[in-house]
């Protein structure tokens, strides 16, 4: 099947979207390398990249490929806006029955988007699939040992937080149900989006399921030479966003469970004050550090009501803005330019 045959709407099966941000260097062969791998993919898909703002000529290089590869499609506009806003931009450009997002330097091995469209077709229950580190048989090549244990241990706090069972929540690479992400309220601009997804996905009840991957920093960049490789993240300023969205994504969990340490240790206090007042010792300070207790318990379980709450608010305002985003996808749109290339204000 040809690129051209490829590119016909009406029967996408894949959308891959790819953001890439001044990657003059490794974005040709990059595209290149994507479009051999998704060549092996059963049925027709289509693969955008976003430039998000890049200014050493990226998007010039992307927009010559797009041109001799009718299943390249270019998306760009003049400032980098951030990782969340570029995957934004594609997501509502795509017209696959299924969505992958990855990073374009095929960073999570060369068949990862046939592995995540296999996964969505052998789970058909599952809206979204996520590409995991940190599952058996996932894991870490030429990443340094810092990095993989801040991603080990961010995640696992990120999952106590927001209670679901995803293990890896701060990864790009997925796959998606086209309808199912295209209807979720999205506003992060950086990769604070990827923590958004996942919480409002659980909160619509949508299901979430992982695959093992290994992810590799390739050093090389897709190049014969050595190229160092240039992390876009601010480690630190990552850890502390993405700890503070995931604290306040569900606050209840623990605030309650505050509550309830804070009960237990109450009626420790009160046996030890009974206990101390029939040996006719001092037992008035730890009478009082016991009611003390009780009502910190009391204060902080009636918080917790009023912010769980706030949960079910909040998620009545994502259903309306829900709501507002399928109606804007109804009215009626004028006539698109050629869709490989796209420039957005």
């Amino acid at each position: 099947m040809n690129d051209a045959a490829r590119t016909d709407s009406s029967s996408i099966d894949v959308s891959v979207i790819s953001p890439f941000y001044n990657e003059a260097g490794i974005i040709e062969h990059a595209i290149c390398k994507m479009l051999e791998q998704l060549a092996a993919l059963p049925g027709q898909w289509e693969l955008i990249v976003v430039n998000d703002g890049s200014t050493d000529g990226s998007d010039e290089i992307a927009g010559r490929l797009a041109r001799e590869h009718p299943a390249v499609r270019l998306l760009s506009y003049p400032r980098n806006r951030g990782r969340g806003y570029a995957l934004r931009t594609g997501i509502a450009a795509a017209r696959g029955d299924t969505i992958v997002t990855t990073e374009i330097d095929l960073s999570w091995g060369d068949t990862i988007v046939a592995e995540l469209h296999a996964a969505m077709r052998r789970w058909p229950e599952a809206d979204i699939v996520v590409a995991s580190p940190h599952l058996p048989g996932g894991g870490y090549k030429n990443v340094p040992p810092k990095r993989v244990w801040l991603s080990r241990v961010g995640n696992h706090i990120i999952r106590l937080c927001m209670s679901n069972a995803v293990t890896m929540n701060t990864g790009m690479t997925r796959a998606y149900r086209r309808a199912v992400i295209q209807s979720l309220p999205l506003f992060e601009d950086d990769k604070e989006l990827h923590l958004e997804v996942l919480l409002k996905a659980t909160a619509f009840g949508y299901r979430v399921r992982e695959i093992p991957a290994i992810l590799e920093w390739k050093d090389y960049k897709l190049r014969d030479q050595p190229v160092p490789r240039q992390s876009s993240s601010r480690v630190n300023r990552l850890i502390v966003s993405h700890s503070l969205f995931s604290i306040f994504a569900n606050p209840v969990r623990y605030v309650w469970t505050m509550s309830l340490l804070s009960f237990a240790f109450g009626v420790v206090a009160f046996v030890g004050a009974v206990i101390l007042f029939y040996l006719r010792m001092v037992s008035a300070y730890t009478a009082l550090l016991s009611l003390s207790l009780f009502v910190v318990a009391i204060l902080l379980f009636v918080l917790g009501v009023v912010l769980k709450q706030g949960n079910i608010i909040q998620r009545e305002l994502w259903m309306v803005q829900r709501y507002q985003l399928d109606l804007q996808r109804q009215r009626p749109r004028g006539d698109e330019s050629d869709g490989r290339r796209q420039s957005i204000g």
